[in-house]
């Protein structure tokens, strides 16, 4: 009895095959080459799909986790920032700016803080003060270059967005002649700014601010 061979690509597998085969034979041939097919048909497009899930839950899961992380951060940030109570005084000087509220985590990004200076750095959150509950007034310093301190006083409303700003008060170290303090009532912000230039009649300007129910600075005439 001769034989062919008949070779199956898929499986690598070699059969041996009588020439002689009686249609039942030739039936059950095909039988088995169609079910080896199916099956390595069937398991290649599921290791695909496996593997493609697997991606999808892993790159889904990152952003998740940070967004949580930045939740807690402005929580936390905001409820554990002291509260000063009326009249308030700011002569924040650089002998003393860094004992004083919290390095900054991200908040002032958050609220989209521009100081408008390229040279701005070493960011604090100093404390909050209770002007109205209709938004949040915080008090923030960072140094401007080796030379500068400015503190500025912000109103954020309740989606993080600035409605205002006011400077109350500035320190420097180059000459040591220029400076900003302020007394901050619940009524009225009253900002004196002095010039030491001459150290025999030093020049001192008062100027006064109110902040109206909608968190806006409005200076007021002399």
């Amino acid at each position: 009895m001769g034989y062919k061979q008949f070779v199956y690509p898929k499986a690598g597998l070699l059969w041996r095959i009588p020439d002689q085969l009686n249609n039942k034979n030739k039936q059950m041939k095909k039988v088995i080459t169609i079910c080896l097919a199916t099956t390595f048909l069937f398991s290649a497009c599921n290791g695909k799909t496996e593997k493609k899930a697997t991606e999808n839950v892993a790159k889904d899961s990152i952003p998740a986790k940070a967004d949580k992380e930045i939740s807690i951060t402005k929580t936390d940030l905001l409820a554990n920032l002291p509260e000063r109570n009326f009249p308030i005084t700011d002569s924040t000087r650089f002998d003393d700016f860094e004992k004083f509220g919290m390095r900054d985590n991200g908040f002032l990004k958050r609220i989209k803080f521009d100081p408008r200076r390229k040279d701005a750095t070493n960011f604090r959150i100093n404390y909050k003060i209770p002007f109205s509950q209709n938004f949040t007034s915080v008090v923030v310093t960072y140094q401007g270059g080796e030379n500068e301190l400015f503190t500025t006083l912000l109103t954020v409303d309740k989606n993080d967005k600035i409605i205002d700003k006011l400077e109350i008060a500035y320190d420097e170290i180059a000459e040591s002649a220029f400076g900003k303090t302020s007394k901050i009532e619940k009524d009225k912000i009253v900002v004196t700014s002095s010039n030491w230039m001459i150290e025999e009649k030093p020049i001192f300007k008062d100027e006064t601010y109110v902040l109206d129910k909608t968190g806006k600075f409005e200076k007021l005439k002399n």
